[in-house]
């Protein structure tokens, strides 16, 4: 459920929604390729999957992905993590 606002309508969701509506509209497939995989999106596509929720995570950071990434475990409809990293330059 969304988070509700002042007025009582529900917030609409937009951090890093490019990634949420690609791995909406691409869940099936993803869950095929990528089973039992936490998956790493940017943009439009899958940049990695780990066995592992840590091993995505310590990858997004490696990879100092400026704006964050979203982190989800092929087959499920939940955020495992919302990654804002923050990187100099």
């Amino acid at each position: 459920m969304e988070p509700k606002g002042a007025t009582g309508d529900y917030v609409v969701r937009t951090v890093l929604k490019e990634e949420r509506d690609y791995y909406d509209e691409h869940f099936e497939q993803l869950r095929g390729q990528y089973p039992d995989q936490h998956l790493v999106i940017r943009g439009l596509q899958v940049i990695g999957a780990y066995s592992s929720c840590d091993e995505a995570i310590r990858a997004v950071y490696a990879k100092g992905i400026k704006g964050g990434a979203l982190v989800r475990k092929s087959g499920t409809r939940e955020d495992t993590l919302v990654a804002p990293v923050l990187v100099r330059g």
